[in-house]
């Protein structure tokens, strides 16, 4: 059962959950709220089998524009010991882990901006699609911190040599760069255009039964932990449960009798 939250808007049709940041007001930064309801929701989902796939985007026009400042002025104020400092910084790459480990398609949809920890989050998703006009940055250095927690995911995402001048130099760029750069899968013109090739995808990913997703998204994952034989013998044992499973069979037998599997 997905959990009451009260900094997120959640939207279920059908299989699909739609997670919106829905503080347009501040452009939707980041607070530790927000934060805490994320990773509360994303903690939950991997017990919704009825939900094969998620979406997380931004209401009024922007999708994130990275942390919320106003945290920050608490520390300044003496309010803050650095023990706090540090959980909050961790508790953030926490929340990117539990995105990394959801057995649903994770899409991004990204409108307006993207910018720091809102950039990081984007950078491990399964699919991003972004509007070509949508504004980028790596911010975290113009204000005198690191980019602590998303520094692997970016450096992952689009290798190391434009993320460390991205990281590094804070460069503002925009989404049709950010699909040249790797960052985004799919450029599109406007938020209208953002709906049908959310649709597009979903339409195509329905063709992949949901346990068979999961067991890629694992496989995927025990690439950065597994080498050699250990992840040859975890790839394996992942194709055996399948093989051995009821989707296996219903896909083996739609394919021979040419006709739609029951999870499309």
């Amino acid at each position: 059962m997905l959990p009451d939250i009260e900094n997120l808007l959640l939207e279920q049709d059908g299989d699909t959950l739609t997670i919106w940041f829905n503080r347009p007001q501040v452009r939707n930064a980041l607070s530790q709220a927000v934060a805490d309801d994320l990773a509360a929701v994303l903690e939950a989902l991997p017990g919704e089998a009825g939900i094969r796939f998620v979406i997380l985007r931004g209401k009024g026009g922007v999708f994130c524009a990275g942390g919320d400042l106003k945290m920050f002025k608490t520390v300044f104020q003496g309010g803050t010991e650095r023990d706090d400092i540090v959980r909050f910084n961790a508790d953030f790459g926490r929340l990117m882990k539990a995105v990394h480990a959801l057995p649903q398609l994770f899409v991004v949809l990204i409108e307006g901006a993207a910018m720091a920890g809102g950039l990081g989050l984007s950078c491990i998703a399964d699919v991003v699609v972004t509007t070509a006009d949508a504004r980028y940055s790596l911010t975290e250095v113009t204000l005198g911190i690191p980019p602590a927690q998303i520094t692997p995911v970016v450096m992952k995402r689009i290798g190391a040599s434009q993320a460390r001048r991205l990281l590094l130099t804070a460069a503002r760029f925009d989404g049709t760069e950010a699909g040249r750069l790797g960052f985004a899968h799919f450029v599109v013109d406007d938020a209208e255009a953002l709906d049908v090739k959310a649709e597009e995808i979903l339409s195509q990913a329905r063709k992949g039964a949901p346990g068979a997703i999961a067991s890629t998204k694992e496989i995927i994952n025990a690439v950065d932990r597994l080498q050699g034989d250990d992840l040859v013998m975890f790839a394996a044992e992942r194709f055996a449960d399948c093989l051995l499973g009821d989707e296996a069979k219903e896909g083996l037998a739609a394919f021979a009798e040419k006709r739609q599997a029951d999870w499309s």
